[in-house]
């Protein structure tokens, strides 16, 4: 069953400022790219929800790794998947706030 896939406002925010972060410092295209991997990514969580791993002992959140740098989290309830966040994984990870 594919569930719909739903942003919370943190990761809303987080998604703008990546996007806006990859078209000032590197190019429209560089953003472009980053969109085309995270729409497949989102296709594959709404298809298949435990695709990816649980986060440490929290069975209904898990991660998916888009690049190097992001990582986004997400959890999964009856209706639905939330976008928790997308985290910049070079940042301190007690920044990241689930």
């Amino acid at each position: 069953m594919v569930k719909k896939i739903v942003f919370s406002p943190e990761a809303n925010e987080r998604l703008k400022e990546i996007i806006n972060y990859l078209v000032k410092e590197w190019s429209v295209n560089s953003a472009e790219k980053f969109i085309n991997i995270l729409e497949v990514k989102l296709s594959l969580i709404s298809k298949f929800p435990l695709l990816y791993p649980a986060f440490k002992d929290e069975q209904d959140i898990h991660y998916c790794v888009i690049n190097e740098q992001i990582t986004l989290y997400y959890r999964i309830t009856e209706s639905n998947i939330e976008i928790i966040t997308l985290f910049d994984s070079r940042s301190n990870p007690s920044n990241l706030k689930l």
